[in-house]
């Protein structure tokens, strides 16, 4: 049985690497979504976000067209 500290570290470690990436420069869209993701899942939820953001798949940071 998993303790819940445990899940809590795991959390906070997705989190730190969500932002971290998103320093380095690989434009992840901070949402709901994905913090959620990263709060539930941890560290293989980061990895996912991350790779489905640098695939161009869902999560990248991009600029909506102003339509005029």
């Amino acid at each position: 049985m998993v303790s819940l500290r445990a899940l809590a570290v795991n959390a906070v470690i997705g989190l730190l690497i969500l932002l971290l990436a998103n320093v380095v420069g690989l434009g992840i869209q901070i949402s709901i979504l994905t913090l959620l993701i990263c709060a539930v899942f941890g560290v293989p939820g980061a990895i996912l976000v991350i790779l489905l953001a640098v695939l161009d798949v869902a999560f990248t940071a991009s600029m909506v067209p102003l339509l005029v």
